[in-house]
């Protein structure tokens, strides 16, 4: 085996279309070719192909300097609260031997189909608070659209804003949106929980500055950089703890246990977390992407209060086996919302995207068969808008059975 340099490949490439093509893929990418490569004597153009072909899909990203700054930052990456080797270790090829050769995990519930989650249409009015209450929307994924009213001014607030496919050549996006983006008004925060393409989408980022000049877009630690790079605008990076304030609106910057890449060379170079929004006498949390550990707990300890909305993840869960350190499921996120003292919890990150090997409608229904009162009716059919109907647990925390662009309000 031997080490080929930047210069050797340059030598034998340079004059390629397979130099192009990975030149193309952007110039972030180039600080990443000048590390050294093992293979045997030279690479040969096969490999080069595939090489270039996985830089042309995924790309390659700015890294912040400021970042190894940050107390989350340790041994050359961004670290989570509690030990998260097992979580950071999966790999591309693990992706490859879960997809080709499994094993999957076996049904939840029976008679599962492939049906595919009910879309309740939405217009802009219905988006909108009325006077001193919160309103939030769910609008497929992580996105959900919170807006809160006070003396007749109202904030607008989105969640990991997603309107189309993060990959459209790998990803389908399963439903439309409740409402065409278009139709959308203007948004004055977008709070970002980490950089994974299914919640950090630049295209939809740039469509809400479109609409308003002013927005405002919260990322986590370290994405300064990449912010600037993919002109997002004004944005503001964030420290767990970090507190933003607006008018009557608080957002605090929260732990998750998770972990972060948009391209080749920035896996947990960028922070992940979770938010608080206390707004109208209420507390409301948005958990992210977030696998199970302490942090819950922490972040009790660390609002002092009850939480009266948690917006949890319950979908991508399946394969537990390679699945349970980044993603709750359902049985964890009735033990998180427990850990978070949260009076009720919507479950979200369900029935939008394949990203795991569970069906459409699985996490939801499975969510429900693991609580104490089956005779509460199913998602089809409730009131369009929130009408105090929830699924009971025998702890205490409600559970409120919704789907895209169901509603809730909160006064």
């Amino acid at each position: 085996m031997g080490i080929v340099e930047e210069k050797d490949i340059l030598i034998s490439y340079s004059n390629s279309p397979v130099w192009a093509a990975i030149v193309s893929a952007g110039k972030n990418c180039l600080p990443f070719y000048t590390r050294s490569v093992q293979v045997n004597d030279m690479i040969n153009a096969r490999q080069a192909a595939i090489f270039s072909l996985f830089l042309i899909i995924t790309g390659c990203f700015p890294l912040d300097p400021d970042r190894v700054s940050s107390p989350s930052y340790k041994d050359g990456r961004y670290r989570n609260l509690a030990p998260d080797e097992e979580l950071v270790g999966k790999s591309f090829f693990s992706v490859l031997k879960w997809k080709l050769f499994g094993p999957h995990d076996p049904p939840t519930v029976k008679g599962l189909s492939n049906e595919l989650p009910l879309v309740l249409e939405r217009s802009a009015g219905d988006l909108i608070a009325a006077e001193g209450r919160i309103r939030a929307v769910w609008l497929g994924h992580s996105t959900i659209w919170i807006s809160v009213t006070q003396k007749g001014k109202t904030i607008n607030i989105l969640t990991d804003p997603i309107f189309e496919s993060p990959t459209p050549i790998l990803v389908d996006r399963w439903v439309p949106l409740p409402i065409p983006k278009e139709s959308l008004p203007a948004v004055d925060f977008a709070i970002v929980s980490h950089a994974h393409r299914d919640h950090l989408d630049r295209d939809s980022l740039r469509f809400l500055r479109s609409k308003n000049p002013n927005l405002k877009i919260l990322l986590p630690s370290g994405m300064k950089a990449f912010s600037e790079d993919e002109k997002l605008g004004l944005a503001q990076v964030q420290e767990i703890g970090q507190v933003t304030h607006h008018d009557f609106v608080k957002i605090v910057f929260l732990p998750a246990y998770h972990w972060s890449r948009m391209g080749v060379n920035d896996t947990n170079q960028y922070f992940w977390g979770s938010y608080a929004i206390e707004a109208a006498g209420k507390l409301i949390y948005f958990a992210g992407d977030t696998g199970y550990s302490v942090h819950f707990k922490e972040i009790a300890k660390l609002l002092g209060k009850p939480i009266d909305l948690a917006f949890l993840p319950i979908g991508a869960y399946k394969p537990r086996w390679f699945m349970k350190h980044a993603h709750i499921g359902p049985d964890e996120a009735l033990a998180a919302s427990i850990d978070l003292d949260a009076k009720s919890f919507a479950p979200i990150h369900w029935g939008t995207f394949p990203l795991g090997d569970d069906l459409p409608q699985e996490p939801v229904l499975d969510l429900k068969g693991k609580l104490n009162f089956p005779e509460i009716p199913d998602i089809k059919g409730l009131n369009p808008l929130y009408t105090g109907i929830s699924w009971g647990n025998k702890n205490g925390v409600r559970v409120v059975p919704w789907t895209i662009g169901s509603g809730i309000d909160l006064e």
